[in-house]
């Protein structure tokens, strides 16, 4: 059945779901993207709070991607894009390459390698999905925009480009400020440290007691080397 676009939780984040049971809400969702004139459409926008995302890439046949997350992100780049619930434009930072995990309609789960032209639609309908939109942190781009000179627009982003940096430091204050976010938000950048190769793992070699270090010592005798554990 075709839905009327519900912004009522527009603007929190959707909840996990159960593929197997959500088969109204995807056929909603389908026939509710098809009706209309863009390439995606996420549930919680016609007031269904669920993490299931419907994306156009064929005019005819939406994919279903549900419980979506983030295997890669990488290349990150400005980029100029539409918000498909305004119409308005926004200067807005998007990764050029992602992968996603997620979901199919039969509960499988699969993972699905985007390039440069579709992940920046693909992110925008994930932030969607976490209650974020353009508005939230793009520069809009407004008629005198496009009637600067080059020199006036590069000021314009570098200032643009401050002013993320400004809020990044701000939120960065206010969760660790917060008691019940503090530890997750170090938990996330540890994490985030981790996989980008930021932060350094160091593994401990397992400590051998002395009967494991006489049996290391004789065989590594018979093999011609000196283990550094031998025991005199």
């Amino acid at each position: 059945m075709i839905k009327e676009l519900d912004y009522t939780i527009y603007n929190d984040r959707a909840s996990e779901c159960l593929i197997s049971e959500e088969e109204e809400a995807i056929r909603d969702l389908k026939e509710t993207l098809l009706s209309l004139d863009r390439p995606y459409l996420c549930a919680n926008e016609i007031g269904l709070n669920k993490r299931i995302i419907a994306i156009k890439f064929d005019e005819d046949k939406p994919i279903i991607f549900a419980n979506p997350i983030y295997q890669v992100r990488d290349n990150i780049c400005l980029i100029r894009e539409k918000d498909f619930n305004t119409g308005k434009e926004y200067i807005i930072p998007r990764y050029k390459d992602i992968t996603l995990c997620y979901q199919r309609e039969d509960g499988e789960t699969s993972a699905t390698k985007f390039n440069e032209e579709a992940s920046p639609l693909v992110c925008q309908a994930m932030e969607c999905l976490d209650g974020i939109h353009p508005s939230d942190y793009g520069l809009e781009v407004i008629p005198e925009f496009d009637e600067a000179t080059d020199e006036e627009r590069e000021e314009v982003i570098r200032f643009y480009i401050n002013s993320l940096k400004d809020l990044e430091y701000s939120l960065d204050k206010d969760l660790q400020s917060d008691s019940e976010l503090s530890n997750a938000w170090r938990s996330y950048k540890f994490n985030k440290g981790v996989a980008s190769g930021e932060v350094e793992l160091y593994k401990e070699e397992p400590k051998l007691n002395r009967a494991q270090r006489r049996l290391l010592s004789k065989l590594e005798k018979k093999l011609g080397r000196r283990s550094k554990n031998e025991v005199s």
